[in-house]
C-alpha cells in the first residue's frame, strides 16, 4: 500500500480524510515517540526488539477499525511521510477495503495507542491497544500469538 493506493481509495469511496500538515505530522511523530517510545519514521518499528509481540490475524487489518470505533484516528504507512485523519473507524475500514494488503499504522489523536497491521498478517499494538491485541488470540481459532 502506498500513497497512491490511499488516494485512489479515498476517491473511490468518497470518504473525506484530511492530510496533516508537515507541522502536524511532525508533532504526531514526536508524541508517539514520547508517549509510546515508538519511532514511526524508522523502518519496521513492529520488528524492533522493544516492540510488543504481535498476534497473527489474517483479518487483522479489518479488526483495527473496530478498535477505533466512532473516534477519530490517524492512518499512515511505513515512515509516516503522509498522515491522514479519519473521522471514524468505519471510514477507515471503507478505505482499507479498497487497498491492497500491506503494512499500515493507526493511532488516536492523543497518541495513547498505536496499531500496526504488517505484511506478515500480524497485528501489533502499543500503549492502550496492547491488551486488545493480546486478546485477539482468544476471539478466533486461526490466531496464534508469538510468545
Amino acid at each position: 500500500m502506498n500513497f497512491n493506493h490511499i488516494s485512489s481509495a479515498l476517491d473511490a469511496t468518497g470518504i473525506a480524510a484530511e492530510v496533516l500538515s508537515v507541522i502536524e505530522r511532525q508533532a504526531l511523530v514526536l508524541r508517539l515517540r514520547a508517549r509510546l517510545g515508538v519511532d514511526v519514521t524508522a523502518d519496521a518499528p513492529w520488528d524492533d526488539d522493544a516492540a510488543p509481540d504481535g498476534c497473527f490475524r489474517s483479518n487483522g487489518w479489518e479488526l483495527i477499525p473496530d478498535y477505533v470505533g466512532v473516534n477519530r484516528c490517524f492512518l499512515f504507512l511505513e515512515g509516516a511521510r503522509t498522515v491522514w485523519r479519519f473521522r471514524t473507524g468505519a471510514d477507515l475500514l471503507c478505505v482499507l477495503k479498497e487497498c491492497p494488503a500491506l503494512e499500515f499504522y493507526v493511532c488516536d489523536e492523543d497518541s495513547t495507542y498505536l496499531l500496526c497491521s504488517n505484511h506478515h498478517d500480524f497485528v501489533v499494538g502499543w500503549g492502550a491497544a496492547t491488551c486488545w491485541v493480546d486478546n485477539l488470540s482468544a476471539t478466533v481459532n486461526e490466531s496464534r500469538c508469538e510468545s
